[in-house]
């Protein structure tokens, strides 16, 4: 009870200069205080658009099926519209499906510096006619040879070789030692483009008879990296330098510089 009444003579006793330089302090403090509370609800804000909006595109995503658009110079372009996973909050649903490619990536688990995942599925239908020769071994046996070398652009090859004996008992053909070897080059191009609001991945190659039946593209986000460190209220050590109302060991209030060190308690609005 004494205490309060010597804070009440305290401020009995200051004048309306003085009052007025509290009042001051105070009304920038709750200032400060509605700021802090006004940029809370801003980031809540953007945080579940974000949510909603990654929702719905996923959901778009998953009813999606492949595109196929044939440019101008004869590719093929195959596009689908990509997933959108916030690894912090991984849906059961979602769980299973990145495992899969921890397991055939070797990824760790969690997807540390992973930002997008991607598959392809792709089936070739090809035919073609090599051009043989005949070396003829004796009376009854001929070696045949093929090969076979295309070069579709842009990286896109293939090359068919092989050779087998044909040989003729009493009346019928025979042959032995087949062999046959092919070789292909593809070259895939890909790209990720933001397409009204969200992601669609574009595959496309100049290989004829390619055909890419599914794709799969997932962006990684992590919304706990990006979210502002939450202000708590505690103890403080701190040192401080500035210019007001000073009270001397005599009582005797003065304005001017004041120099201190002290401890000091916060809460967490008043936190930077």
């Amino acid at each position: 009870m004494i205490y309060l009444l010597k804070i009440y003579n305290f401020f009995k006793n200051l004048d309306t200069k003085t009052l007025a330089f509290i009042g001051g302090a105070l009304l920038m403090l709750f200032m400060l205080r509605q700021c802090n509370q006004i940029s809370n609800l801003k980031q809540e804000l953007v945080q579940t658009e974000e949510s909603a909006s990654r929702s719905f595109n996923n959901y778009k995503a998953a009813q999606d099926s492949i595109r196929v658009l044939e440019l101008d110079n004869g590719n093929v372009v195959s596009t689908i519209k990509s997933y959108e996973f916030d690894i912090a909050n991984l849906e059961d649903e979602q769980e299973a499906l990145i495992k899969r490619y921890r397991k055939a990536l070797g990824l760790t688990k969690d997807l540390e510096k992973i930002n997008t995942l991607l598959s392809a599925e792709i089936k070739i239908k090809d035919s073609l006619l090599a051009d043989l020769s005949v070396t003829k071994i004796d009376s009854l046996t001929d070696l045949v040879e093929f090969n076979k070398f295309d070069d579709f652009g842009n990286g896109n090859t293939r090359l068919l070789q092989g050779s087998m004996y044909v040989y003729r008992d009493s009346n019928h053909i025979l042959y032995r030692d087949p062999n046959f070897s092919i070789s292909q080059e593809m070259s895939l191009f890909a790209a990720i483009e933001n397409v009204d609001g969200q992601d669609e991945i574009k595959i496309s190659t100049s290989y004829p008879g390619l055909t890419i039946t599914d794709i799969e593209n997932i962006n990684l986000i992590n919304t706990k990296l990006n979210q502002r460190n939450k202000k708590t209220a505690g103890w403080s050590v701190g040192f401080g330098i500035g210019y007001g109302i000073n009270l001397n060991n005599n009582q005797v209030i003065s304005y001017g510089p004041s120099l201190g060190v002290g401890l000091f308690w916060s809460p967490k609005w008043l936190r930077f």
